[in-house]
């Protein structure tokens, strides 16, 4: 039943008729249903451990110096502080022989005590803090490693203070790819399809991400265009504590693994299906007023966007040789120009040309960025 459209919409004559075909009753009843939305996919898995649990004597007699000093961590999302308020200790998943302190909510707590409610998982120390232990400690060390190694967390913390500040963010490997598609007929889409592809992708490397590195004023203009539709990367905190913290929360179901469905609740809201039907009629509106010809009302068809990728380090250095040298082609033949007329010297030309030369390129926003005039650009 799928009808799909080059990544180029200068070559809608590739597409295909539907394979299913339905009737104009089966249309006109399609026309009067709600849009329907689905997602699919994962945004980030934990990591399988398997704990040795111990007794509860071992628990009782086993010897732990622990930090109870309150721990307050600033969230890089939102940049508001929050106290979580229950330290538990679990044995270092990268080493078996040494302990993490840590610091979770009440309300995490005690949704890992309803998960796994078997005898001695959590063990109330003496001195106020709480030792998981089997399958609650292997949980929460699962989402540890997925975090410090998987998401690069660890190596992004390049000055050791525990936190990711400014440009140490751009090495988290947080971003993901994006599948999109929707059905529709004529004017009216019936149904809307999210999915996620590879992902662990470097942030700064994820091009829905780039205005998280760029000045406030262009940072707050390009956040505006961020949709649910087409998002690479979710909410994302300042330190992996506080990302264990964040990460409980978006596993709803605390199976390990956090869809995409519940990264974009956290990101968007509940109202995310809104902010996704919103911008996929933007662009289908768009779509029609170019191609007067895709809207029929005597089919069901189907756009297809493909694979929204994030970009590669050798695409990046590509896109960026290739500015370079269109920047200074521009630059070259204005000063040219201005030289010509005067108005420069040829001292003072080519002062700018090696000016322009030795910028850094790095805030750059390469076409095929936007959504969703552009989405389909990253077809893969």
């Amino acid at each position: 039943m799928s009808l799909t459209i080059s990544s180029s919409l200068s070559q809608t004559e590739t597409y295909k008729t539907p394979r299913v075909k339905l009737s104009m009753r089966e249309l006109e009843a399609l026309k009067k249903l709600p849009t329907e939305i689905s997602t699919e996919g994962e945004i980030y898995a934990s990591v399988a451990f398997s704990s040795h649990k111990l007794s509860l004597a071992e628990l009782k007699n086993e010897q732990l110096v622990v930090d109870t000093s309150k721990l307050t961590y600033v969230s890089y999302s939102d940049s508001k502080k929050n106290e979580p308020n229950r330290t538990v200790v679990i044995r270092d998943p990268e080493n078996k022989n040494a302990y993490m302190t840590l610091e979770l909510s009440k309300a995490n707590v005690e949704r890992l005590k309803e998960k796994f409610d078997g005898e001695n998982n959590f063990f109330e120390r003496s001195e106020g803090v709480l030792r998981l232990n089997g399958e609650a400690e292997a949980f929460v060390a699962g989402w540890l490693h997925n975090i410090a190694i998987d998401r690069n967390y660890a190596a992004s913390d390049t000055d050791g203070n525990g936190l990711i500040e400014k440009d140490e963010a751009k090495t988290l490997t947080i971003g993901f790819e994006r599948q999109t598609n929707y059905d529709y007929i004529g004017k009216k889409l019936v149904k809307i399809s999210l999915g996620s592809g590879a992902h662990y992708r470097a942030l700064d490397l994820t091009p829905d991400a780039h205005s998280l590195f760029v000045d406030t004023e262009a940072s707050e203009q390009q956040n505006g265009k961020s949709s649910a539709a087409s998002a690479q990367y979710v909410a994302f905190e300042n330190s992996i504590e506080k990302e264990l913290e964040h990460t409980l929360m978006m596993d709803t179901n605390l199976d390990g693994k956090v869809t995409l469905e519940e990264g974009l609740l956290d990101k968007f809201g509940q109202n995310y299906r809104k902010n996704v039907l919103r911008d996929m009629n933007k662009f289908h509106q768009d779509l029609l007023e170019k191609y007067a010809d895709l809207n029929d009302d005597t089919k069901l068809q189907n756009y297809d966007f493909g694979l929204y990728k994030t970009i590669s380090r050798e695409d990046e250095e590509t896109l960026r040789a290739q500015m370079r040298q269109d920047s200074l082609k521009i630059s070259t033949e204005s000063l040219l120009d201005a030289t010509r007329n005067n108005t420069q010297t040829i001292s003072d030309m080519f002062e700018q040309l090696q000016k322009q030369t030795s910028e850094n390129p790095y805030e750059f926003k390469p076409e095929g960025y936007g959504f969703p005039f552009d989405l389909a650009d990253f077809r893969g």
